[in-house]
């Protein structure tokens, strides 16, 4: 019985398991464009509760008041939940990495945006590079801001952000709202 092993022995045959199957993890697990933006979107209850949580002591909330710092609450959150990559697709929901505190770069990255988007801000997106590494892009004050989603690291400026990706363009970018494709066709 698996109940008899000891746990090294089970993590070996567990490792082993999903190696064999890790093309079929991934298969299952792909996402359409539209099923991904769909999880940035601010509506969803874990998103409410979370912003409910978060924004308890700003009621009432006004965005030109409060965003920024409510922003900065989010990142910390996100900063607080390990990241961890696969070397198959599986993504994570809301629920999942706040029980666990851990998951990739992108399911970090559509958590930062569903909560940017609840503080009101609808511009915040996700944006993908061409080598598949996950930022946040939003606007305060006239100012871009731009967040490694596997670091939590906050870049404000435009200067700031070119720099990130001039060894790795953006791909595409998304919210809820939008989808931009900025690769050729």
């Amino acid at each position: 019985m698996a109940d008899d092993l000891d746990d090294e022995t089970r993590l070996a045959i567990y490792k082993l398991v999903i190696n064999r199957y890790k093309d079929l993890i991934s298969e299952k697990e792909s996402r359409s464009i539209s099923q991904i933006r769909q999880a940035v979107s601010p509506y969803n209850d874990f998103i409410r509760s979370l912003r409910e949580r978060m924004l308890k002591d700003t009621i009432p909330y006004e965005y030109k008041r409060h965003f920024f710092t409510a922003a900065e609450r989010a990142l910390s959150y996100i900063r607080g939940i390990r990241t961890c990559e696969f070397a198959f697709t599986f993504w994570m929901d809301f629920k999942e990495m706040d029980s666990l505190r851990i998951a990739t770069s992108m399911d970090k990255a559509l958590l930062l945006t569903a909560l940017l988007r609840a503080f009101e801000s609808e511009d915040a997106r996700v944006l993908v590079t061409r080598k598949g590494r996950a930022f946040v892009r939003f606007m305060w004050d006239g100012v871009a801001h731009v967040v490694a989603a596997d670091s939590g690291m906050l870049v404000a400026g435009e200067e700031g952000a070119r720099a990130l990706f001039a060894d790795d363009p953006v791909a595409y970018a998304f919210n809820d709202l939008m989808y931009e494709n900025y690769e050729e066709v």
